[in-house]
């Protein structure tokens, strides 16, 4: 009889600890998944120029998702200082961010990722010279809207000539 009850009680418990320990697993799962997910971000735009807006959005919540670990949040905080442009630290800025996604590295498992391998970046020559066309491209068209009666009035060609000598 006290078989009986003990197989009931193991039976109908049984269930309610694989349910809860699948809550805690997915739990885990979700807060790792979310930190890699941050890490990744920041690794893949650590040196973007102009500045990604993903950056951005990734450095705001590194104290929610890494909430639990003391020294990526010391990092954090210590980088955040140092984009300060009247911090002490603005200057080395650079040596701060190396030392956050250092330890962000630590904290999720990449203990063989060197400093001087997350300072390498790769950044196609294309991409720069499209930033800088992008770049010539709206100071010309500022300069064509604050220095122009209109869009459709075109330069004499003294004027032309005058502003673009090498053509």
């Amino acid at each position: 009889m006290i078989l009986a009850i003990v197989q009931i009680i193991a039976v109908s418990v049984t269930p309610l600890i694989v349910w809860r320990l699948g809550i805690v697993y997915q739990d885990r799962k979700a807060k790792k998944d979310a930190q890699l997910e941050v890490f990744f971000s920041l690794m893949a735009n650590r040196k973007a120029n102009p500045i990604a807006k993903e950056w951005v959005d990734s450095l705001n919540v590194i104290d929610v998702v890494f909430q639990d670990d003391k020294k990526v949040r010391e990092a954090w905080k210590a980088y955040h200082d140092s984009l300060n442009n009247k911090s002490p630290h603005f200057a080395s800025n650079n040596s701060y961010m190396l030392d956050l996604l250092s330890e962000m590295a630590l904290s999720l498992g990449y203990k063989d990722l060197k400093q001087t391998e997350i300072d390498n970046f790769y950044s196609p020559q294309l991409f720069v010279d499209q930033n800088n066309m992008q770049s010539q491209l709206i100071i010309e068209n500022l300069r064509i809207l604050k220095h122009s009666k209109n869009l459709v009035e075109a330069f004499t060609d003294e004027e032309y000539k005058k502003i673009y000598p090498s053509e």
